[in-house]
């Protein structure tokens, strides 16, 4: 296996882990800010901004792990008949591993939605 194609599959893997953990960074220092710098009681389209933008970097976040799970579910085969055990492990890991971030990624968002900021 040459290093481009372990470091392909290695972001195939743990890509979504990587997306849920940039985007679980991004919400808690996002609310922080919005609530010590006072731009949590913005309103945009009768909705407060906060919300809005946690959704928005949620439905960002889902479509990167999507995409993860597409690649790997379409990744090309060389040849149908050397498929190795080790390629159909790595396949089903990076599709469960994208639909725990997926899991993950709206556990995060929900609060945005029921909890009104800095409350």
């Amino acid at each position: 296996m040459d290093s481009a194609s372990f470091i392909r599959k290695t972001l195939v893997v743990l890509g979504g882990l990587l997306i849920w953990a940039a985007y679980f960074g991004f919400v808690y220092v996002f609310n922080a800010l919005a609530c010590a710098r006072g731009f949590h009681r913005l309103h945009l389209l009768g909705f407060s901004v906060v919300p809005l933008t946690i959704l928005f970097c949620a439905a960002i976040a889902t479509t990167g792990v999507l995409a993860l799970m597409f690649i790997a579910l379409r990744a090309p085969d060389h040849v149908e008949d050397s498929r190795s055990s080790s390629t159909d492990f790595l396949r089903y890991l990076a599709v469960a591993v994208a639909l725990l971030s997926l899991l993950a990624i709206g556990w995060i968002g929900l609060p945005a939605i029921i909890v009104p900021p800095c409350g």
